[in-house]
């Protein structure tokens, strides 16, 4: 048999963690798991052990000192069951929850003709959910890679018994180590957004990702709600919260930066840069609070994905949010 580890990243969302892990306990092929947990402020590492999933042999709990995001996070958690010699590993966040026989099942299509392999990702609980392709599960497009390099499978794709894709998110993804080993660690300086997308691109070198259509895993995603409806006249926008606009800074800087190291046709990137900054401005101007502030990040950001930069302290400095 296999040996496998399942990586989970995890960040103050102890109720979501824990029904991550009662999953994984229960799936048909077993698989120890190692929890990296972010330096979660909700007491995480305390109660695991309250509630007695500390006792479990197969789990390793990887206490961060910092939180790195989920970049670091994925990339302290690899590293840890890298030195350990397992076979495969399987990644995921906390937020997920896979089917019991997903990783069997994943498992049972292992080729040395791919590079990965994929479920099927719905957004939900097993009970209540839709199909979710946007971000998770894709195809590269190298002539358009803005505003994202990766494009959504048809949700027709979902019902067949496998497809051939090349991306798959950190949602389930399950890596032979022997490729792991091959491309490296995630790029840690990503902190979060598009890491994944990264790592795709690296496992591409050597075969698609196969998305297997009966291994199903659910994606719970409760984020908080960054954005809130403004209205100027009879115009209406949605637009992000002051307090929340820091996490926008890495998911555009990295797309742009992968957009400019994968893409092709520079000079079209360069313009849709561009046309998308000067809305961006415009928008700020029209509808937007603290307009210099968002103005200055927003160029930060584009600057930043642009020459390459990684200071993932900078979106708070320049917000003043600590």
């Amino acid at each position: 048999m296999s040996s496998i580890c399942t990586v989970v990243v995890t960040y103050n969302r102890y109720s979501l963690l824990i029904e991550c892990l009662d999953a994984l306990f229960a799936q048909s092929y077993a698989t120890d798991i190692v929890v990296v947990d972010n330096a979660s402020s909700d007491n995480t590492p305390a109660r695991l052990k309250s509630d007695g999933y500390l006792n479990h042999h197969s789990l390793n709990l990887l206490r961060l000192k910092h939180n790195l995001g989920g970049a670091g996070g994925f990339y302290e958690g690899i590293k840890f069951a890298k030195e350990r010699g397992y076979d495969f590993l399987w990644l995921m966040d906390d937020d997920a929850e896979p089917a019991h026989d997903a990783l069997e099942l994943l498992l049972l299509h292992v080729n040395p003709a791919y590079s990965a392999y994929a479920p099927t990702l719905y957004s939900g609980t097993k009970e209540e959910h839709t199909i979710q392709i946007a971000g998770h599960r894709g195809y590269f497009d190298f002539d358009n890679p803005l505003p994202m390099l990766q494009k959504p499978i048809d949700a027709d794709m979902y019902r067949q018994e496998s497809v051939e894709i090349d991306m798959a998110s950190f949602v389930g993804i399950l890596i032979p180590m022997e490729n792991i080993k091959r491309i490296g660690l995630p790029k840690k300086e990503f902190f979060i957004h598009y890491d994944d997308t990264e790592y795709s691109l690296r496992l591409r070198k050597f075969g698609k990702i196969l998305m297997i259509g009966e291994s199903k895993i659910y994606h719970k995603d409760r984020r908080q709600d960054e954005k809130y409806i403004k209205k100027i006249f009879c115009f209406k926008k949605p637009r992000v919260r002051f307090d929340k606009l820091w996490i926008k800074y890495y998911g555009v800087r990295n797309s742009i930066y992968l957009a400019l190291r994968y893409g092709k046709n520079r000079p079209k990137i360069y313009l849709t840069l561009l046309r998308e900054y000067l809305l961006l401005l415009k928008d700020i101007i029209v509808y937007d609070d603290n307009k210099l502030k968002r103005i200055h990040f927003a160029t930060s950001s584009y600057i930043d994905g642009i020459t390459g930069l990684f200071d993932n302290e900078k979106p708070k400095k320049i917000l003043g949010i600590t």
